[in-house]
């Protein structure tokens, strides 16, 4: 097998090459005058070949760059192309939310399919709904090891798993049974007059003095988990931990949390930006996603 890192890989292509024993090898790439994507590949024996890839920042341009890379290892005769794409944009739009939106999710991942991928592999996916009519082409990795080793090492006790909402509880039950704890799920309250959100635990859990760590997928704006850490503060917990999978941490985002109580955010490495602050700590998420591609491709 090839693995080759296009130009948006975020750090995790040497790595797994590494741990897959495989070749490894970088994509020859440069941008025209008029902003056009120029890609050349090495010349490939293998039979096999792993793309690289992440779609933040530029969500546009590296998608355009999969699909071409996908239509030329196809048309060469490579009949076994695959991707990890730890970060894929535009899976929050699953459904026509309002009648005829464009369904991005649904159309990037059609594309890729007829151009000749053979399996996409993503990590900690938003859509269920995605996940399941692309079961085929998708294999979801939710950092359950990664996060885990991670909040043994760092966290103590006692501390309380928080799912932010009842859509984030799957991937908080999966790393509550790993650690053997029990979590929650926060209650969304929306006030129908102004449209202000309210969140709430159960009234029967006292977190006063305890370590809180939120698990989360995405954060962007950062507003929901800011909101969620107030609520907490309020509730007199000692240290809010916030485990998300990618950091996107679009504007102010990192104000917002700061400000909010926040103690720790821990992001893996699945986006190509990268912030440099004491909030802020990254995690390698390589190893798991080469354990989880050899449990798949190597039967």
């Amino acid at each position: 097998m090839l693995v080759a890192s296009l130009p948006s890989d975020p750090g995790l292509g040497r790595g797994l090459a590494r741990s897959l024993q495989a070749r490894h090898s970088d994509v020859t790439y440069k941008v025209f005058p008029d902003g056009e994507s120029y890609l050349r590949f090495p010349e490939i024996i293998d039979d096999e070949v792993m793309l690289v890839l992440t779609s933040y920042p530029d969500q546009n341009r590296s998608l355009l760059e999969l699909f071409f890379s996908v239509e030329l290892l196809s048309s060469k005769g490579i009949e076994r192309v695959y991707a990890v794409a730890p970060y894929l944009a535009y899976s929050r739009q699953d459904k026509e939310f309002l009648s005829w939106e464009i369904v991005s999710g649904r159309a990037i991942l059609k594309i890729v399919r007829s151009a000749g991928l053979k399996k996409l592999f993503v990590v900690d996916f938003h859509s269920e709904k995605l996940l399941e009519e692309f079961s085929d082409l998708l294999i979801n990795i939710l950092p359950v090891k990664t996060f885990g080793r991670y909040l043994r090492e760092n966290v103590e006790e006692p501390y309380i798993l928080v799912a932010p909402d009842i859509g984030a509880s799957k991937r908080v039950k999966l790393l509550a049974e790993f650690l053997n704890k029990d979590y929650v799920v926060i209650r969304k309250i929306r006030d129908r007059v102004t449209g202000e959100v309210a969140h709430e635990l159960p009234e029967d859990l006292n977190v006063r003095g305890f370590n809180v760590v939120i698990i989360d997928d995405i954060i962007s704006t950062g507003g929901t988990i800011a909101s969620i850490a107030r609520y907490l503060v309020s509730k007199g917990v000692h240290k809010i931990y916030v485990l998300v999978s990618h950091g996107l941490f679009v504007g102010d985002s990192l104000d917002k949390l700061r400000a909010s109580g926040v103690s720790k955010t821990v992001v893996l490495n699945t986006v190509k930006h990268r912030l440099t602050s004491n909030l802020v700590e990254y995690l390698d998420v390589t190893d798991e996603v080469a354990e989880n591609i050899r449990k798949t491709l190597i039967k």
